[in-house]
């Protein structure tokens, strides 16, 4: 063989050895990025432990509703939430109770929750859960237990429609009424409706407190509300 033909047959050999490098490299890439992706939707999809609320509701809740205090009380608060939303989460589990505590009792406040659902589908889809529940006067206990079995990351398989039949059928509905409420379109609209009403309000970020037309961005106690109703409604006095 000629020199000349000895190293042709040499590249040809260094190139497929190459080429064989190269598609070993491509298949181990394609190998660990096929098993990351297991591995993340195996955790999304993971069994969870499922934490029920099922206080009763608060004084004066309206029946069927998703609202406390009498529709004509001089101090109205309107509490615009996403449920997927980790602020939230800490001001429904930590300062919501007691702002229930200190004045649903009054008949001077009432306070109603509006679904600001921005953050992706799970927000809609819990939102509806909890309109669904709502439905069988079980919209507080549903409300409290969607908030408290929030993911770790948003959009990732908490708020499955899976997961939250689940949490319906741990508060004690009809799961037969509840579940085609949940897969039809039914509160679509008032999900928008909650939408547009937020923003007609100003509102771009939950939590936010819209109290007798108002809006605060900041996350209020009773104590700040005792002092935004002096300045709102200084005739009003809280015993």
């Amino acid at each position: 063989m000629s020199k000349r033909r000895e190293l042709i047959v040499r590249r040809k050999a260094q190139q497929q050895k190459q080429t064989l490098i190269i598609l070993g490299v491509i298949g181990v890439l394609f190998l660990l990025i096929v098993g990351g992706a297991i591995i993340l939707s195996a955790r999304s999809n993971a069994p969870r432990t499922l934490v029920t609320v099922n206080n009763p509701p608060p004084a004066n809740a309206e029946k069927n509703g998703r609202a406390w205090g009498p529709a004509d009380a001089p101090i109205k608060i309107v509490e615009f939430v996403d449920m997927q939303c980790p602020g939230c989460g800490q001001y429904v589990k930590a300062i919501e109770p007691s702002v229930i505590s200190t004045f649903a009792k009054t008949g001077l406040v009432r306070y109603e929750v509006r679904m600001l659902s921005f953050i992706g589908q799970e927000s809609k889809d819990a939102a509806k859960a909890a309109l669904c529940a709502m439905d069988q006067d079980k919209f507080w206990q549903m409300h409290d237990t969607i908030f408290a079995n929030q993911g770790a990351a948003e959009n990732a398989g908490a708020f499955s429609n899976s997961n939250l039949k689940a949490m319906a059928r741990s508060i004690g509905v009809d799961t037969v009424t509840f579940d085609s409420c949940l897969d039809s379109a039914k509160y679509d609209t008032v999900i928008n409706q909650d939408r547009d009403e937020g923003t007609a309000a100003g509102v771009d970020q939950t939590p936010t407190t819209v109290i007798n037309g108002k809006k605060s961005i900041a996350v209020m106690g009773p104590d700040d509300l005792k002092r935004a109703f002096a300045e709102i409604a200084p005739d009003v006095k809280f015993p």
